[in-house]
């Protein structure tokens, strides 16, 4: 089971409500973190408080969240598509429309119960075994996942290090001025939906680079590609620059509802890295699916 996890917080304002605080300050909900107030996780200044105490600048707020409860990790028979398989990991074509690991509500239809069935994994880590990048639950494409600890450990440690070239599709709304742009906007959890992130000035670094491939009516093909690994980070800089995803239910979606897609228009289509156990190069890629081509034929000028 994983460690609990502690946040320290030091109040630099006053009469914001606890759970607001938290929420505004953390990855946490508002929610999560009204939950956590009512459990006694949250201090103030070594006392506990309700959820509606006003903060005051200076005060000293620790949180607690308590491990992830385990998810069920039934192994289910999955038709996985395997890219390329070794000894210590594997790379798998993901279909949109599947959840990478289990959560609260998922059930056990997820990447992780499939890779269990599929594979012999070793790995102790007994929330999301392993897994060591995500993908939204629509946005299909290249997805590493490790078969023992020590793989999970040493990827991990790749993306976190930025030493994996991370390639998308993506069909967009709109018409930009140039063939390539940068998008370089930090993000964070929406302050006004805790269930989308958004570009904030106090949010986390995020970088992506995008190339224009193919205009089209109304909209247009990009290659994008990301050097951060931000929650939803091509959607919302997208968003963000006036140009959302086709089928972005989320953050805009300004093509036809008539449209051959019923999800976002974002594909995972090229990952290369440097292989931690051998030193070799390793690149993959991964066709554009059938929606998104049709998508693409549909709009083509």
């Amino acid at each position: 089971m994983e460690n609990k996890r502690t946040i320290a917080l030091t109040a630099s304002e006053s009469s914001v409500r606890l759970d607001t605080y938290i929420s505004s300050n953390t990855d946490i909900s508002r929610s999560h973190a009204e939950k956590l107030i009512e459990q006694g996780d949250v201090t103030v200044n070594g006392s506990l408080r309700e959820k509606k105490y006003k903060v005051k600048a200076g005060d000293n707020i620790i949180v607690v969240i308590p491990p992830e409860k385990v998810p069920d990790l039934t192994p289910v028979e999955m038709d996985l598509k395997i890219v390329y398989e070794c000894e210590n990991y594997a790379v798998i074509d993901k279909p949109a429309g599947v959840t990478v690991h289990p959560a609260h509500g998922t059930g056990t239809d997820t990447i992780v119960n499939g890779l269990l069935h599929m594979f012999d994994i070793k790995d102790d880590n007994d929330v999301r075994p392993g897994i060591v990048h995500r993908l939204d639950k629509d946005t299909s494409g290249l997805l590493i996942v490790a078969k023992n600890r020590e793989a999970r450990e040493k990827l991990s440690k790749m993306f976190a290090d930025r030493t994996v070239d991370k390639k998308y599709l993506a069909v967009c709304a709109g018409n930009p001025k140039t063939e390539k742009f940068i998008a370089e906007f930090p993000i964070a959890r929406s302050r006004k939906d805790r269930k989308k992130m958004a570009v904030d000035e106090t949010g986390k670094y995020a970088k992506s680079e995008i190339t224009v491939l193919k205009r089209l009516r109304g909209a247009f093909l990009a290659e994008v590609k990301i050097y951060t690994g931000r929650t939803h980070q091509i959607r919302v800089h997208m968003a963000h620059l006036g140009f959302p995803l086709a089928g972005d239910a989320v953050y805009g979606n300004r093509i036809s509802a008539a449209m051959p897609i019923g999800r976002q228009a974002l594909h995972s289509w090229h990952l290369s890295f440097i292989d931690p156990f051998d030193n070799t190069q390793k690149s993959f890629q991964s066709p554009v699916p059938a929606d998104m081509e049709e998508l693409v034929k549909r709009l083509n000028l």
